[in-house]
């Protein structure tokens, strides 16, 4: 089997869809502007991710000297002695007593993992998959993580990366300690959030406080931006960014007034400012299809690929609220009420209590009991793009 195309006609949900239904094995590579990665598979599971940017050896190096399992000039002696034998850096490490095999291992896989889901993230890009009878990855194996599992976490990821986007647009930022920080407790606020509230010191840049985090790329991120969108950190200096330089517009004199005491804005300018750009981003994005910015329409393939994977992981989550409620039923003797009650009995289930589209899962009852609906992309009940726990 060979699959060849560019994601503005096959997006990667698709691809991933493809592959894990057909249990295949082989070596998908995925090539963007930012990276080229190759995925292996195995019986339809993601085995090992490498990426042609930054070899794993290199990447590493920044985690693990950025939380403290090993000193800039043990990891400087482990590449002489790399230079000199050709072993494996881990390996060196680990007969050094630098580090750990099982520490070494920790990192690579949450760095190989967090590999996986960029892709989501990329608006262009071409594809190739070429299918094997078997694959042995010698650089080693992960997991296996399921295409479904990556599939999902990967939408989700898509669905909350405008917003970090939006909150912290550069991993070059340094960001300081907020007033409002005092106000937030361990109570209130992930313990994400916690974390990356105690490593933010005013001199360590985004990226470095991402490595020193242990979270990962994407849950630093949403954590930072949302300690950000509470007020409790806020950037230091200009904020870095990626685009050209606008040229300055001619400064000409003006003429001599008489010296006035400087006019700040009003308190709550900014805060209406904010809150008109909130608006016109959820509206370009709900409304016009468009993502957020602007910047990169959705094309009709792409829109109607995330609407299958969208579907997908819905019907997913009312098939488990199914047996959700079926177990709840066997051991109380009654259907719930809602699926809040659900809710209080797993505290897990309070993050999907949604569909993908935004609108509330329902429990609807008939003559052959309850039953768990969604309404669909257009959210109406009633309409034929409902979904509801056991369909096909």
């Amino acid at each position: 089997m060979a699959l060849e195309g560019t994601f503005k006609d096959f997006h990667i949900a698709d691809i991933l869809q493809l592959i894990g239904l057909q249990r295949k094995s082989g070596m998908l590579t995925l090539e963007g502007e930012e990276d080229t990665l190759s995925l292996t598979f195995q019986d339809g599971a993601v085995v090992w991710v490498q990426s042609t940017r930054v070899p794993w050896e290199q990447r590493l190096a920044g985690p693990l000297l950025a939380r403290g399992l090993l000193k800039p000039a043990q990891l400087q002696e482990a590449l002489d002695l790399q230079k000199e034998s050709g072993k494996k850096l881990p390996t060196i490490l680990a007969e050094k007593g630098y580090l750990q095999k099982k520490e070494w291992e920790t990192i690579l896989l949450q760095e190989v993992t967090e590999a996986a889901y960029r892709p989501f993230r990329w608006t262009s890009g071409r594809y190739r998959f070429v299918s094997q009878p078997t694959v042995d990855p010698p650089e080693g194996r992960v997991g296996p993580l399921s295409a479904e599992s990556v599939l999902m976490e990967g939408i989700r990821r898509v669905d909350e990366w405008p917003m970090i986007q939006e909150r912290v647009p550069s991993t070059a930022m340094v960001f300081k300690v907020g007033s409002r920080a005092t106000k937030l407790t361990p109570r209130n606020i992930e313990p994400g959030e916690v974390k990356m509230l105690d490593l933010v010191d005013g001199k360590r840049t985004v990226q470095e406080l991402t490595d020193a985090s242990a979270l990962g790329e994407f849950e630093a991120m949403r954590s930072l931006a949302s300690l950000v969108g509470a007020g409790a950190i806020a950037p230091v200096g200009p904020i870095p960014v990626a685009v050209a330089p606008v040229e300055a517009p001619e400064i000409r004199p003006a003429p001599s007034l008489p010296a006035r005491a400087p006019a700040g804005p009003p308190v709550w300018l900014p805060r209406l400012v904010w809150a008109l750009i909130a608006a016109w981003l959820v509206a370009l994005l709900l409304l016009l299809r468009v993502e957020p910015l602007g910047l990169f329409p959705l094309s009709p393939a792409r829109a109607a690929s995330l609407d299958r994977v969208r579907v997908a992981r819905a019907q997913a989550d009312l098939d488990e609220f199914t047996r959700d409620v079926d177990r709840y039923l066997a051991a109380t003797g009654a259907y719930p009420a809602s699926l809040d009650v659900l809710a209080t009995l797993d505290r897990a289930l309070g993050r999907r209590l949604q569909d993908p589209w935004g609108h509330p899962y329902q429990v609807r009852w008939s003559e052959n009991g309850a039953s768990v609906i969604s309404g669909g992309p257009d959210g109406r009940v009633g309409t034929p793009d409902d979904l509801s726990g056991g369909d096909a």
